[in-house]
């Protein structure tokens, strides 16, 4: 090879070898750059694991634990008993999303809160305020602006329940009543068993003359299915029944006044009495729920048939719950006993407050047919009234008393005053819904508010409440708000984020496989790199052996 050509092949050969070398580095770099996104892959995956989730379970046995979201802390609901639970920031103030800030600005409600409590304008400006901004429905609204306004709710008082009451004397109360209307048709018929054993009843009203006294009965033939309170209270109505049985005696599947006694006990009459009343004059308070509590037991004790039906026919009768008992004897159908036994009915039924019954004792064993029952309806609603007002007053101080014998009571009158709860629906949530708003209300007033509008996103309500940015004030058990960090809330569960775990995995996984890959690659671009670079330098060394000869050589003949 001449001196030149392995001059230009010697070139050639460090060109290369300087751009395998090169090439090498570069894809070493490559390799420490996947290592970096290794660890950030790793790190990732790490940050995964260690992910957690905030749960709302208020009942605290995870049958309904739910995501920790705004709407479910500030919106009334079962889950959160219908107490609010604030979210605020670092000087205490509620931070509002945009549709309650809005309704705090329609109330004129400063952001930096008031020195004192609110006015019930104010609060039903907030509430038209929630209306406008599809917080709460029309209706809704209403029902709370019909409410008393709370100003306690969530400061000192625990009960956040409310409601417009006003007080009325007993002539006004009946009035009212006159709206509870009854359907008598399960008692004023003709019913009939097994047998050929049957009871027939009737509503009588009687008729008094001016100075009082019963001059007679008028049946009534027209009215079991409109017949109102007021008029039952007004009046002095008379269930009427006797027995029947036309078969063989020892067929009866019921002694009589099991089955008179039980068909009267048993009526709808009574829970849509209590249920009626009970509408107009449960405020809420725990004594007024006591007073009506002790009034419905007191009617159903002398209404109700004691004890369980036998059906044997034998056994003593139990008349301990009847006001007034009497036996008659000779008086048989055919003989026109039933006229005999229901004048006696007709004779004492005005004179005792509870059951009058007749017993037709002709034959000698229990379970007698033909036996008469009687019970002053407008008596026992009067009693009922009655029994309220005589544990509002305190039963041993009250000026009025029920006994059996109606001569020796006293009813209530119009000395004594009822307090109702006035046109608010207290039905379903609607007295908890205002309750819940009033308490909110009045955290906003007393430690003003401040507008997020990203309140609403869940994954940053968490992030914000585990970075200590906002805060979570609850009520305890002494009726005031107290500010504290979510971790302390006994209602907020922090558990791992299974579904960010997997997911993580899952991309860990995938990111790492692409990553050996190109590792893989790089190797095997490096590896024959390294076995290029080796051969090129073998023939660098090799042509610059020849080219150091042939030096040598052309040295050699000039000095010779």
């Amino acid at each position: 090879m001449g001196l030149s050509a392995s001059q230009a092949r010697l070139l050639t050969i460090t060109a290369r070898k300087s751009d395998c070398e090169y090439e090498s580095m570069r894809l070493s770099h490559q390799k420490i750059a996947l290592s970096r996104d290794m660890d950030v892959i790793s790190a990732e995956y790490q940050d995964a694991i260690n992910q957690t989730n905030l749960m709302y379970d208020f009942y605290g046995n995870n049958t309904q634990a739910n995501p920790l979201t705004y709407g479910l802390l500030m919106s009334p609901s079962a889950l959160n008993d219908y107490i609010p639970t604030t979210i605020t920031d670092k000087s205490g103030r509620v931070v509002l999303n945009p549709a309650l800030a809005r309704a705090a600005k329609a109330a004129g409600i400063p952001q930096e809160g008031m020195d004192g409590l609110p006015s019930s304008e104010m609060r039903n400006a907030f509430i038209d305020g929630l209306v406008a901004n599809d917080v709460i429905t029309d209706i809704q609204g209403e029902n709370i602006k019909k409410t008393t306004y709370n100003q306690m709710a969530g400061v000192g008082s625990e009960d956040l329940v409310n409601v417009n009451t006003a007080e009325c004397s007993y002539t006004d109360l009946k009035k009212m009543l006159e709206s509870v209307t009854f359907d008598l048709t399960d008692i004023v018929s003709s019913h009939s068993y097994s047998g050929g054993q049957g009871c027939v009843f009737e509503l009588w009203e009687s008729q008094r003359a001016e100075d009082g006294t019963i001059t007679g009965y008028q049946k009534c033939a027209d009215v079991p299915d409109n017949i109102s309170l007021g008029d039952i209270l007004n009046g002095n109505y008379v269930l009427r029944g006797s027995a029947d049985h036309q078969g063989d005696e020892g067929n009866r599947e019921f002694k009589s006044w099991e089955l008179l006694v039980d068909m009267v006990g048993s009526s709808t009459f009574w829970d849509n009495m209590f249920e009626g009343v009970e509408n107009l004059l449960d405020t809420g308070d725990e004594y007024t729920q006591a007073a009506l509590e002790y009034a419905k037991n007191k009617i159903l004790d002398s209404v109700e048939l004691l004890g369980q039906r036998d059906d044997s026919g034998g056994g003593n009768v139990d008349y301990s719950n009847f006001a007034f008992w009497k036996q008659l004897k000779g008086h048989l159908i055919g003989n026109n006993s039933n006229k005999s036994i229901l004048e006696n009915v007709d004779k004492n039924v005005n004179n005792y407050v509870g059951i009058v019954y007749i017993e037709n004792s002709a034959r000698e064993n229990e379970g007698k047919y033909n036996d008469g029952y009687g019970l002053n309806i407008s008596y026992m609603a009067q009693a009922y009234l009655t029994y309220f007002a005589e544990y509002m007053q305190g039963i041993s101080n009250s000026d009025y008393n029920v006994e059996q014998l109606r001569e020796q009571c006293n009813f209530v009158d119009d000395m004594f005053t009822f307090e109702y709860v006035t046109d608010v629906d207290t039905s379903g949530d609607n007295l908890l819904v205002a309750g819940f708003y009033d308490a909110l209300f009045n955290q906003i007033c007393l430690n003003g508010w401040t507008e997020n509008e990203n309140i609403d996103d869940r994954e940053y309500l968490e992030e914000m409440l585990k970075s200590g940015a906002m805060y979570m004030s609850t009520m305890s058990d002494d009726g005031y708000y107290y500010q504290g960090s979510y971790s302390t809330n006994t209602y907020i569960k922090e558990v791992t984020d299974e579904t960010a775990v997997a997911q993580a995995e899952a991309k860990y996984n995938r990111e790492k496989q692409k990553i050996n890959a190109k590792e893989n690659i790089i190797d095997m671009k490096m590896k024959n790199l390294d076995t290029e670079i080796s051969a090129l330098t073998t023939e660098y060394d090799t042509v610059k052996s020849v080219i150091d000869k042939n030096i040598e050589k052309t040295f050699k003949r000039y000095d010779a």
